[in-house]
C-alpha cells in the first residue's frame, strides 16, 4: 500500500511539474503563462484566447507557397519557445498553428514552451537552446536541428517553413546575437 501511495505522489508531482503555470508579469501587471504548454492553453484560457483567436482567424495563408510542401516527414519535430507577454509571440504563434493545421502537421511532433521575460521556463527546457528572442521556433529532423525562426520570419512564415522543410533554411534574425547583446535590449 505504501508503494502505491509513493508512486501516486511521484506521478502527481511529475504531472504538476509539466503543467503550465500562470504567474503575474510584474512589468505589465498581466497574467503570464510559463512552462510546457498546449494549444488549448492559448485558445481556451480567458487571459489569452482573445489575441490567439483574432490572429489565427485573421491570418491569410499563402497556400501557393505551402503547396511546395507535399508531405512532412514524421521525423520532423518542432519546438517553439514563446512568451504570452510578447507581441511577436502573440502574432507568430497563432499563425504558426494555422500553417501547421493547413499542412496537417502531427501535433505529437510539436512542443510549445512558454517562457517568462528572462526566456526561462520552470523546468529549464530552454537550457542549451540559445533562446534570446521569442518566439524561437526550432525545427529538427531525426533529432538534429535543421533550422529556426527567431522572433519573426526572414520571408513569410510559409516561405521560411517551406525552405526549412526543403533543407534550405534561411539565416534567422539575430543569428549573430551574443549574450553580451542582452544588455542593449
Amino acid at each position: 500500500m505504501k508503494k502505491r501511495i509513493y508512486l501516486l505522489i511521484i506521478l502527481l508531482t511529475v504531472i504538476s511539474a509539466q503543467s503550465p503555470q500562470i504567474i503575474n508579469d510584474s512589468k505589465k501587471d498581466n497574467p503570464m503563462l510559463i512552462g510546457l504548454s498546449q494549444r488549448s492553453d492559448y485558445e481556451q484560457r480567458k487571459e489569452f484566447k482573445e489575441w490567439f483567436k483574432e490572429e489565427y482567424e485573421s491570418y491569410v495563408i499563402d497556400e501557393e507557397t505551402l503547396e511546395l510542401i507535399s508531405t512532412v516527414e514524421d521525423e520532423i519535430k518542432i519546438e517553439c519557445f514563446m512568451g504570452t507577454w510578447c507581441g511577436d509571440s502573440r502574432r507568430e504563434v497563432p499563425r504558426m498553428y494555422k500553417i501547421l493545421d493547413q499542412i496537417q502537421f502531427n501535433d505529437k511532433n510539436l512542443k510549445i514552451v512558454s517562457v517568462d521575460r528572462d526566456r526561462v521556463s520552470p523546468n529549464g527546457e530552454q537550457k542549451g537552446k540559445n533562446i534570446h528572442h521569442v518566439p524561437t521556433i526550432i525545427f529538427y529532423n531525426k533529432g538534429k536541428e535543421i533550422g529556426r525562426i527567431i522572433e519573426s520570419p526572414v520571408g513569410s512564415l510559409e516561405e521560411d517553413f517551406t525552405d526549412i522543410f526543403m533543407g534550405m533554411p534561411p539565416e534567422p534574425n539575430y543569428a549573430d546575437w551574443k549574450p553580451e547583446d542582452e544588455k542593449e535590449h
